[in-house]
């Protein structure tokens, strides 16, 4: 049986993790965002600006996480993060060379490949339901290794607390009805932290 192996923030221990440093780093990750977010709208055959507006607009908030995964004597019996999909709209992740993140796909478990200098991005459930359905949120988990300690740091762009989020009315039709609710992220969050129906 497979048990979830913690995570925790280590930016105490790391002492060559500056502050400065994630500031730079974070300045550059609005842009990315930006691009990222202005394509997932033209691929959805609206505006450059539409996903992002939907979202928050300017007030979207980006939450830094440090996951940290020791060795792990038995990797086998434990996983990092059990398997789940990220609540936010999308996450910009960058791992270390460890591999360990897995994606579900057609019934089977797939190891994402470590590429240096690449940073690995998911689809949240935000960006499934503004999109009524046409992006799904991807469905992922960690895995440990016995030797050699995983690290990552994932950038979670979520809506601000009271911005509501739904279905893009330019997305919905008679033939396409709302598959999801509007609702306040807050409360999106509240029910699925607590396994409540959506």
């Amino acid at each position: 049986m497979l048990t979830q192996y913690r995570s925790c923030l280590i930016v105490d221990l790391l002492p060559f993790y500056a502050r400065d440093t994630n500031e730079e780093y974070a300045q550059n990750l609005i842009g990315v965002a930006n691009k990222l977010l202005g394509l997932l709208s033209k691929g959805l055959g609206l505006e450059e600006d539409e996903v992002k507006q939907a979202l928050g607009g300017e007030d979207l908030v980006y939450m830094l996480k440090i996951n940290y995964y020791p060795p792990c004597p038995c990797p086998e019996l434990a996983l990092g993060v059990a398997p789940h999909t990220d609540m936010s709209s999308i996450t910009i992740l960058v791992p270390n060379e460890v591999q360990g993140l897995q994606v579900f796909k057609d019934g089977d478990w797939y190891d994402v490949a470590y590429i240096p200098n690449a940073l690995i991005i998911h689809i949240g459930d935000q960006i499934e339901i503004l999109s009524n359905g046409k992006y799904k949120s991807v469905y992922h988990r960690t895995t440990v290794n016995k030797e050699k300690t995983r690290m990552s740091w994932p950038v979670f762009l979520e809506p601000p607390p009271e911005f509501e989020v739904g279905p893009i009315p330019k997305l919905v039709n008679k033939d396409d009805p709302p598959k999801y609710k509007t609702k306040k992220y807050k409360d999106y969050v509240y029910c699925k932290l607590n396994k409540l129906p959506q």
